[in-house]
């Protein structure tokens, strides 16, 4: 019988979902899985434990730990999930020849929300967005260039939630950490090159007991194992800078539900500052 978490449609869901109760080898295999789909769909049980540094009983350990009858299962559902992606093999193609042009990063972009798209658990969202409602304070710890995401998510957070604050770095804002509450929230947010710092505060409020949460790239990101609920967007470098095409989209989608959740409270908020803009004649 396929196990409970069969009820996701989409594999990858199923894998993170499952993710935080794996044992290590498991892990390894799941990070495989995740973040090099493209190369490792067509191996067999043999090839793929030896990629992910794992013996043949974990492979056919981790697909009957997932709900399925074994590797084989496994293996059509996500050669499925990827069946879309084949069949825009032209499209794709065409993106790599034009991957340093100025149209190449735009569809790389494009790329970038299709993936994760495909790959975001939205039960994971809202659980982010029920403990934003829930917390006595919102604590954002964003570095380097994630910090502009960081300030995004504030920004707007401020405007329906009473107390949310930024945690810059370690070094910068050590002395914060001291009024992190039990009853609070801390959002990290990095992505390759991951901030140590934001890193080393996600560990130390998941540490402390307060409620994580992490938007990063991948399950296997340093930020995940300190972090209760996990939200992954996919981002890559056009050459030297970051992109935060996908992760941004992420943001306003958890901003959005945000303001759904509890909508009469939140438009009597925007009212209220409504009125103040108006008073003091802010827009132009």
């Amino acid at each position: 019988m396929r196990g409970k978490m069969l009820k996701e449609s989409n594999v990858y869901q199923i894998i993170r979902r499952g993710f935080p109760d794996m044992s290590r080898s498991q892990k390894k295999v799941a990070a495989l899985l995740l973040d090099r789909p493209d190369e490792v769909v067509f191996l067999n049980v043999s090839q793929l434990a030896a990629m992910a540094e794992v013996s043949d009983a974990t492979i056919t350990r981790f697909a009957v730990f997932l709900g399925y009858r074994g590797f084989t299962e496994l293996q059509e559902e996500i050669q499925s999930s990827l069946k879309q992606q084949w069949k825009t093999s032209e499209r794709l193609k065409k993106r790599e020849n034009t991957s340093h042009s100025f149209r190449g990063v735009l569809e790389q972009d494009v790329s970038d929300l299709e993936e994760t798209m495909s790959l975001l658990d939205e039960d994971e969202l809202m659980k982010v967005v029920r403990a934003v409602w829930r917390a006595d304070k919102v604590w954002i710890a964003a570095n380097r260039s994630a910090e502009a995401l960081g300030v995004f998510l504030q920004y707007y957070l401020e405007k329906v939630v009473d107390d949310v604050r930024m945690i810059h770095s370690v070094e910068r804002d050590a002395d914060l950490l001291a009024h992190l509450g039990r009853q609070d929230v801390v959002i990290g947010i990095s992505f390759p090159r991951y901030s140590k710092s934001t890193v080393d505060i996600l560990a130390y409020a998941y540490e402390t007991g307060v409620e994580t949460a992490a938007l990063t790239d991948t399950l296997s990101s340093p930020l995940a194992a300190y972090a209760d609920t996990v939200l992954t967007a996919k981002s890559r470098m056009h050459s030297y800078i970051d992109t935060f095409t996908a992760p941004l989209s992420v943001i306003q989608a958890l901003l959005v539900q945000v303001g759904k959740e509890k909508e009469e409270e939140t438009e009597k908020r925007l009212e209220h500052l409504e009125s103040i803009w108006e008073k003091f004649d802010v827009f132009y």
